[in-house]
């Protein structure tokens, strides 16, 4: 029965957590592009850390949805493997985001025309509210990924969480 224990794998949810993963991921891709394109030049600007990392947020997301549908034991233990490389990312972007929060463009603009400092004042809310989008994504897909890879690790059949004669939750405490 140990080999048919992930046929208990919760289909549903995982379908929901994967679209959930891959929104997030979108959002913090589209942030980033933003950032990338309305921030002056930095050090820190042009890593373009959010977009790539953002497109490591979404593999869990995309794998998610692959194991719901293909009842695979490697399919869920790759799954693991890219929620815990995907935290990884998670923490770039919140890190990164942090720091262009914290450490923006403040230039001094006291002999530039006022249309010219007018845009840079929009430009330079764009860029935070697109950090701060950054952020709000980062922390909900934190959340998704933590659950997405405790779903599949209950799923495994090394998991210790079912009965391995009748395949379901043990008693056991």
């Amino acid at each position: 029965m140990d080999r048919y224990r992930y046929f208990i794998f919760n289909q549903r949810n995982m379908v929901v957590l994967g679209l959930f993963q891959i929104a997030f991921s979108t959002v913090c891709v589209v942030s980033g592009f933003i950032d990338g394109v309305f921030r002056t030049e930095s050090q820190l600007g042009k890593t373009r850390a959010p977009i790539w990392a953002g497109m490591v947020m979404g593999v869990p997301g995309v794998l998610a949805l692959f194991s719901s549908q293909r009842k695979n034991p490697v399919l869920v233990n790759v799954l693991i493997v890219a929620s815990i490389i995907s935290c990884v990312a998670i923490l770039i972007v919140i890190v990164y985001s942090s720091l262009t929060l914290n450490y923006g463009e403040e230039e001094e603009l006291s002999s530039a025309p006022v249309h010219v400092i007018h845009t840079k004042f929009v430009l330079n809310k764009v860029v935070k509210g697109a950090n701060v989008t950054m952020l709000a994504a980062s922390v909900g897909s934190a959340f998704v990924v933590l659950v997405i890879a405790y779903l599949g690790c209950r799923s495994l059949p090394c998991c210790s969480c079912y009965d391995s004669v009748t395949g379901m939750v043990s008693e056991e405490s």
